[in-house]
């Protein structure tokens, strides 16, 4: 707030000479001001560490995301846990997912994408996959397969 210098007019009594000017350079002056709250935008802080519960609105990641990302193996951030929180510092957390977003390989095709994830899932079985060739039209099998009702979940 800048100090405003308050001009003082002094009136004599019996007002027949002209008033003196007097001056206060120690005074201040105040005013309240009426502003409409929509037209103003607090903005707070960004917070020094994220976690669960505030990554979202920081970051625009979802906890579970965050979560899923924090604990995956060979994660190379240091993580605080307070109890169910899980705390990392927000600028090096940035420039960790800034970091992963320029090492990406350039992305595969849709269905390059699916057989390996596939090719994943039956080696995580122990089976292989068999490639057979498409005839283009679907074959019904010799064994005099019946159609029936899958029994109800239990």
């Amino acid at each position: 707030m800048h100090a405003i210098e308050r001009t003082i007019l002094e009136v004599p009594m019996g007002g027949s000479q002209r008033p003196r000017v007097m001056s206060n350079p120690s005074a201040t002056a105040t005013a309240t001001l009426a502003i409409p709250l929509d037209g103003l935008t607090i903005t707070a802080p960004q917070p020094e560490l994220l976690s669960q519960k505030n990554v979202e609105s920081v970051t625009g990641i979802p906890a579970r995301v965050f979560l899923e990302t924090i604990r995956a193996p060979g994660f190379p951030l240091p993580v605080t846990k307070l109890g169910k929180l899980r705390l990392v510092r927000r600028e090096v957390f940035i420039a960790y997912l800034q970091a992963l977003a320029s090492d990406r390989a350039p992305c595969r095709a849709p269905a390059e994408d699916e057989r390996t994830g596939l090719a994943a899932v039956l080696a995580a079985a122990g089976l292989e996959p068999v490639r057979q060739r498409r005839s283009g039209r679907a074959i019904a099998s010799s064994g005099g397969a019946r159609r029936r009702r899958l029994p109800p979940p239990r």
